[in-house]
């Protein structure tokens, strides 16, 4: 017997299916409602998690996505939940954006700093568990991010597969890209607003568009992945 087919012996033996090629499997997904994202990126997948990611206080798109894919989801008769860290989701602003209240579960962590940021993992483990929910989202994107690098890594891989067995899209808006390879698509995402008036006067401008920049860091939603290194502009339809 050759060396190597000792090595593959004793390493299948210690770990069973270590050495065993998958095949990975096509993902569902769900569609952003915006058509840019959904052509490039190829919509939100689901059995896996999603970040949305940008630094804390930019101007950057990430709520007006997350409420696109909410209001499309709950409008096909999803129900849905949304994990809220830092008491920022708007229902009125929800609601604009087409988004089912009724089909939403809304969750209000009442601790701050670290305490929120588990308080929130905790509700969402929950809510995984129980079933019952086409997306789930936990925002985080006003979280301070040295709270969110505390987070283990093995937190983010057991949220990946547990679920890879549920027809369920974790969505998790965050200030920077922390589940890394767990996540099944990153969005990295930052904007700027357009104004029309006169700029002599600053009080008579007001704001006619937004222009929102997103670059795909990691797609496992669509090929070939090449085109995940494309940067578009989305112009929101309410603007």
């Amino acid at each position: 017997m050759s060396s190597v087919a000792i090595i593959r012996s004793v390493v299948e033996r210690r770990l069973p299916g270590a050495l065993t090629v998958y095949e990975r499997r096509t993902l569902e997904v769900f569609p952003t409602g915006i058509a840019a994202i959904d052509r490039e990126a190829g919509g939100i997948p689901k059995g896996a998690l999603t970040q949305l990611c940008a630094p804390v206080g930019v101007t950057s798109g990430r709520t007006t996505l997350l409420l696109s894919l909410l209001g499309q989801a709950t409008g096909k008769e999803q129900f849905c939940a949304l994990v809220d860290a830092n008491n920022c989701f708007d229902p009125e602003s929800a609601d604009a954006m087409g988004v089912c209240l009724s089909r939403l579960l809304w969750v209000r962590c009442k601790e701050y700093g670290m305490k929120s940021v588990e308080q929130a993992f905790k509700a969402a483990d929950i809510l995984i568990q129980n079933g019952g929910f086409g997306v789930i989202a936990i925002d985080m994107g006003n979280v301070d991010e040295r709270l969110i690098r505390k987070i283990p890594l093995t937190t983010w891989f057991r949220f990946a597969r547990v679920l890879e067995k549920l027809p369920t899209a974790l969505v998790i808006t965050l200030p920077y890209s922390a589940a890394q390879s767990c996540s099944a698509l990153t969005l990295i995402m930052d904007g700027a607003a357009e104004w029309s008036g006169s700029r002599a006067a600053s009080h008579t401008q007001l704001i006619s568009g937004v222009n929102f920049n997103i670059h795909i860091g990691r797609t496992r939603t669509k090929k070939p992945v090449q085109s995940a290194r494309n940067n578009f502009t989305v112009r929101p339809q309410w603007a």
